[in-house]
């Protein structure tokens, strides 16, 4: 028998979190691309060996191409939960990333793995003690539910994002959004008013919500909330106050000017 040594360099790597616990998602999850060749490991990562532009790199092993340079290509892929606990999105990939293992620490190094949230759907089970609200978004003036909103609760006291959402944008629950935060303390400090007591079972938060008229949900291509994150200060957004409270549930209708 004829041992072969084959070596083979990796693009990337990423590693699905769920955005409530911030914890790697363990279930079965589809991910693919156009031109893409992904892998997942045993420590459940998805391991880009193939991408389009890139099939030098491969080969490459100890001295990668200088072109194209770092980050300068995106890669496109689609993921999807056959369990429907979370929602499908689009995740952007800028490859290739950096080889250097003295920049390892780095965000676009190649040891590291780019870490992307994943979002409940509205049928999603809760944990107890959860602080959870149930919006729905809709367009103003018609009330026609708007799908893909991105949705973030900020604490009130030091501006602090404590969860992220999206709205559903299948037809059936279309507008509807699972808003979970976990970690809300059952009892808590007060703020130090005059009339505040001092200590309080609820927690002031912003729920705010952001929506990107350019998603059509007809295409039947997912959101990116990533993209909306770094866009949101453009796009028609609205805000509401409201406390959490550990264990609680609120519902919410938050209602968008969108042209």
């Amino acid at each position: 028998m004829r041992l072969e040594r084959v070596e083979r360099r990796v693009l990337g790597a990423v590693r699905f979190l769920d955005a409530t616990t911030r914890l790697p998602v363990r279930s079965s999850l589809r991910v693919a691309g156009e031109g893409v060749r992904l892998v997942r490991n045993l420590q459940g990562l998805f391991v880009v060996q193939e991408a389009p532009g890139l099939a030098a790199h491969v080969e490459a092993f100890l001295a990668p191409p200088p072109h194209p340079a770092l980050g300068g290509l995106r890669v496109e892929l689609a993921v999807s939960d056959p369990g429907s606990r979370y929602l499908p999105r689009a995740l952007s990939l800028r490859l290739p990333r950096d080889p250097d293992p003295a920049q390892a620490e780095e965000d676009d190094s190649l040891f590291r793995p780019v870490d992307a949230l994943l979002y409940p759907a509205p049928a999603a089970s809760v944990a107890p003690g959860w602080a959870v609200v149930r919006a729905t978004v809709v367009r103003a003036g018609t009330g026609e539910p708007l799908a893909g909103a991105l949705l973030r609760v900020v604490r009130k006291s030091d501006g602090e994002v404590l969860a992220r959402a999206q709205s559903e944008w299948r037809d059936d629950v279309r507008g509807e959004a699972l808003v979970a935060v976990a970690g809300v303390p059952v009892t808590t400090w007060g703020d130090g008013a005059p009339d505040e007591p001092v200590l309080v079972n609820e927690l002031p938060v912003a729920l705010e919500a952001f929506f990107d008229p350019a998603f059509d949900p007809a295409a039947g291509r997912a959101p990116d909330p990533d993209r909306m994150e770094l866009l949101r200060l453009g796009l028609p957004s609205t805000q509401e106050d409201l406390k959490l409270a550990s264990g609680r549930t609120e519902k919410k209708i938050l209602t968008l000017a969108v042209p």
